[in-house]
């Protein structure tokens, strides 16, 4: 199972199959909506499954395999091994994770006791000529105390965004995050300078399971592997705050999707133009840059709107902008809609 971006365009990914696939059959999944885009730029749809995003623990757990073996890349060998932590304490078997193969500090880490995974860690170790580590998942990483559920995130860098369940809810302040919660729903944050309409959008989450993230959604520009872009009559999906759900929110019929909100925008228009799917985003300026150099497919319409939040527009919207059309059927009548209801606007491609 492969996580994150950078592991797939760094090779790390296409190089473990290759090895793996000398020492019997391979089945490689994808976890993470910017993996599932990298897999799609680097070609490699044949090889890694990307038709469902399950959390990292359920993919590994679901698979039917001799050996778990979890491919990342995280930003650095503390926030890799701390992402790790997490998964293996989830997963009921023993699993061998390749963490920044490439990298000066890359490490084979075998989670868990010994056992049938030994002999694919150490050929691992050996092929890429990094250390092997045997570990085992920390306790500590959620607890309760007062009537409160908390999640501790670790290796947390300051200055980047946080999210939880895709939602954009902060800007890290300490190495150490905490995540409170009560009766289902985020009460604090600590280590967290808080967008408190982005905790608000979180509704009802449960934090010991919620994917929870730090830091940029790649780490390099890239060039997208684009498709031309859908023609012809079809739906419209609606993106509501929830761009990791991008690529699961369309299908074969879908000719363009409503992205509601700055950063949704940004994100779901990248991972969309890989599917050559337009979009039509509603955002208001709010929006926090947590994608560097994001593509987009050709002929997007985004309309900035003025005297209202992107949340209330797009809602509205998304209510009375239904059935099939064609894209640019779908502008019109969202430029129309906007104009009726008196909202100023400004749009450009």
């Amino acid at each position: 199972m492969v996580h994150g971006p950078e592991a797939v365009y760094s090779g790390e990914l296409r190089e473990t199959i290759r090895l793996l696939e000398g020492m019997g059959s391979v089945r490689a999944v994808a976890g993470g909506t910017m993996c599932r885009a990298a897999i799609i730029d680097e070609g490699l749809e044949g090889e890694v499954d990307i038709s469902v995003c399950d959390p990292p623990s359920v993919a590994l757990s679901s698979l039917q395999a001799r050996v778990l073996i979890l491919v990342n890349h995280g930003k650095t060998l503390g926030s890799g091994i701390a992402f790790g932590d997490i998964v293996a304490g989830r997963v009921a078997r023993p699993v061998v994770q390749v963490e920044r193969a490439f990298a000066d500090d890359g490490v084979v880490i075998a989670w868990g006791s010994p056992s049938s995974e030994e002999p694919a860690a150490e050929r691992l170790s050996g092929h890429f000529h990094v250390g092997l580590k045997r570990m085992s998942p920390s306790p500590c990483l959620f607890y309760d105390t007062e009537g409160q559920r908390c999640r501790v995130v670790k290796c947390a860098i300051p200055g980047e965004p946080l999210f939880v369940n895709g939602t954009f809810i902060g800007i890290v302040k300490s190495p150490e995050v905490r995540i409170y919660e009560r009766q289902g729903k985020v009460c604090r944050v600590e280590g967290v300078e808080a967008k408190e309409t982005g905790l608000a959008r979180l509704g009802i989450c449960d934090i010991w399971s919620a994917m929870v993230k730090s830091g940029s959604l790649r780490e390099r520009p890239v060039e997208a592997c684009l498709l031309p872009v859908r023609d012809g009559a079809g739906k419209m999906a609606v993106i509501d705050h929830a761009a990791f759900a991008s690529l699961d929110s369309v299908d074969l019929d879908t000719v363009c999707a409503l992205t509601i909100g700055d950063d949704t925008t940004e994100v779901a228009g990248d991972v969309l133009a890989r599917l050559g799917v337009r979009i039509i985003g509603i955002t208001d300026g709010d929006g926090d840059g947590v994608l560097t150099r994001p593509a987009r497919a050709r002929g997007s319409a985004i309309f900035r709107v003025r005297g209202m939040t992107d949340d209330e527009a797009g809602a509205a919207l998304a209510k009375v902008v239904r059935g099939r059309d064609t894209f640019d059927g779908f502008v019109k009548r969202v430029k129309g809609e906007l104009e009726r209801m008196g909202v100023k606007y400004e749009a450009y491609q």
